[in-house]
């Protein structure tokens, strides 16, 4: 246990810093192709594009974002007609959010620079690997989640 307290620290940087490189990536890369989109926004169309009509809670959830992060993003996206709202008939107050046309072509073209990124992320890490890594990542975030 001792072993896994001294390094610790380094596991959750190297993370820190995995993570970072590869939203640097993504967002040099939409740049680099002209695409006016940002990780973070990729990451709140992704939610929309499964499922059409979502909530701006579910998408805080789904990205795990607070709200307030949520709705600046969405008001960024309703700007560029990437996204609409949508009231509902029974709370005027509660928007369902939809991709528009333009934010179904610029999930694609995305989606697509986002996943050629990956691919060369995980390249020489075989599926056992993954697998294993993922099975440990699950069990980090069980023993860190709500904790008080």
């Amino acid at each position: 246990m001792s072993f896994l307290l001294r390094n610790a620290p380094q596991v959750l940087l190297s993370a820190q810093e995995i993570i970072k490189n590869f939203k640097d990536l993504v967002n040099r890369s939409y740049q680099i192709n002209e695409l006016d989109l940002t990780y973070d926004q990729w990451m709140v169309i992704n939610v929309i594009s499964e499922k059409q009509g979502v909530t701006q809670i579910t998408i805080a959830a789904q990205t795990r974002k607070e709200p307030a992060s949520i709705s600046r993003i969405l008001k960024l996206l309703e700007k560029k007609e990437i996204i609409e709202k949508v009231s509902t008939k029974k709370n005027k107050r509660v928007k369902r959010v939809y991709l528009t046309p333009k934010g179904d072509d610029t999930h694609r073209q995305a989606t697509r620079l986002f996943n050629m990124i990956a691919k060369d992320g995980f390249n020489g890490v075989y599926e056992q690997e993954i697998n294993l890594f993922v099975r440990i990542l699950d069990k980090l975030q069980s023993n860190f989640k709500d904790r008080p």
